[in-house]
């Protein structure tokens, strides 16, 4: 039912992209969704595995090979595959993991440490990707980056540690969170169909390229996430590095580099979600 609402929310966006000037809005949209996931992790140090790190290590090393390999032929579509390649493990993961019967403690970790780690390199990292047709800093990437992932982060602390009754209460809006994602999906999608449709055309090869690259990606971290883990924990792996926080990824194409580039995390949420819902087919769950 939720892969069908993403289609839906997907196509909406792109036949009918009236939506496209509130696109500011996923920035905040973003935030309350992390607020809620931070709000509900508990972690222990005894749940840390080293695969957690390998993992990481994956995340980073992948977009970078692509974007140097491919930059030489394509750097419009290097760019683009970079930054759908580098998005860290969706917020969403451990209810997945949950409905699988995994665990959901390793996801949890894979989360905080793949979003953390990742949202402070990325603004190091983009400037230089983005240095041959954009004039942009460490600084004009850093900052709004902590902003989006500190404030959440430290008011789920607050919350949690000052008002406990307060965190109870809030902890019952977590339902609501994948909705939110459907709509920044559906501004982010109607933002890059507003943008072709002034810009390029739909019938242009570089929307085709970025769809196979992102199907392509998709298959690539599944099946990688199953092979760098313990055979123990492969469910987890397949998750924590295959399905995708895009949400973060689709703000950043849009605030730092252009509406095409959101292409590339619509397409691997549309293909993940696919992948992920055979899973829970298969599992009964």
């Amino acid at each position: 039912m939720r892969t069908l609402l993403l289609i839906a929310t997907i196509t909406i966006g792109i036949l009918f992209p009236f939506t496209h000037g509130l696109s500011f809005l996923i920035q905040y949209l973003l935030m309350v969704m992390l607020f809620f996931s931070f709000l509900k992790m508990e972690i222990r140090k005894e749940h840390l595995d080293k695969s957690h790190l390998i993992i990481l290590m994956v995340n980073l090393i992948v977009p970078l090979s692509l974007y140097f390999c491919i930059s030489p032929f394509n750097l419009e579509l290097s760019q683009v595959v970079f930054i759908t390649a580098i998005a860290p493990t969706a917020i969403a993961s451990p209810v997945i993991v949950n409905l699988l019967k995994g665990k959901i403690e390793y996801t949890v970790i894979s989360i905080l440490i793949t979003n953390f780690v990742i949202a402070f390199l990325l603004p190091f990292l983009l400037p230089y990707v983005l240095r041959q047709n954009a004039e942009i800093s460490v600084l004009d990437v850093l900052l709004p980056v902590a902003k989006v992932f500190l404030i959440p982060f430290f008011l789920a602390i607050m919350i949690k540690n000052l008002w406990p009754r307060w965190k109870e209460f809030l902890s019952g809006f977590n339902k609501y969170v994948f909705y939110i994602l459907v709509l920044n999906i559906n501004l982010g999608t109607a933002k890059a169909s507003h943008y072709i449709r002034e810009e390029m055309g739909f019938g242009d090869i570089i929307i085709y390229q970025i769809a196979i690259s992102s199907l392509m990606l998709c298959m690539l971290y599944f099946f990688l996430g199953k092979q760098v883990v313990p055979a123990s924990l492969q469910t987890e792996g397949k998750q924590a590095l295959g399905q995708k926080n895009n949400g973060f990824t689709l703000w950043v194409a849009l605030s730092f580099m252009n509406p095409l580039a959101v292409l590339g995390p619509v397409f691997y949420i549309l293909f993940q979600n696919i992948y992920i819902s055979w899973l829970l087919y298969k599992k009964k769950a």
